[in-house]
């Protein structure tokens, strides 16, 4: 973790320890890494919201295919399934150390 310039988790990862998750985003946040994740299954954006929602600041890459996405959108409440618009809204949602150049 330490020299790695870029850091990738899988979603899943979120139903055993979202804790180890949210520890090495923070660290690539406060270090300049990137990090990435994928959605993984339209399940863990239903129940594992909050979780997911803590790792978001801290993520420069997001995975996820047009399912996943739909999904996201609707648990936020977004009302669209227009995956363009639903990458877009996710691209603002804010981030806790800026954006990388």
């Amino acid at each position: 973790v330490e020299k790695a310039k870029f850091l990738y988790s899988a979603g899943f990862f979120l139903t055993v320890s979202p804790e180890s998750m949210l520890t090495v985003a923070k660290h690539a946040a406060e270090t300049g890494k990137y990090y990435m994740i994928n959605l993984a299954a339209p399940f863990i954006c239903q129940f594992f919201k909050d979780p997911l929602l803590k790792l978001f600041p801290y993520v420069d890459f997001i995975f996820g295919n047009e399912s996943e996405a739909r999904t996201f959108a609707q648990v936020q409440g977004w009302e669209t399934e227009d995956t363009k618009v639903i990458a877009v809204k996710t691209a603002a949602l804010p981030k806790a150390s800026g954006t990388h150049k």
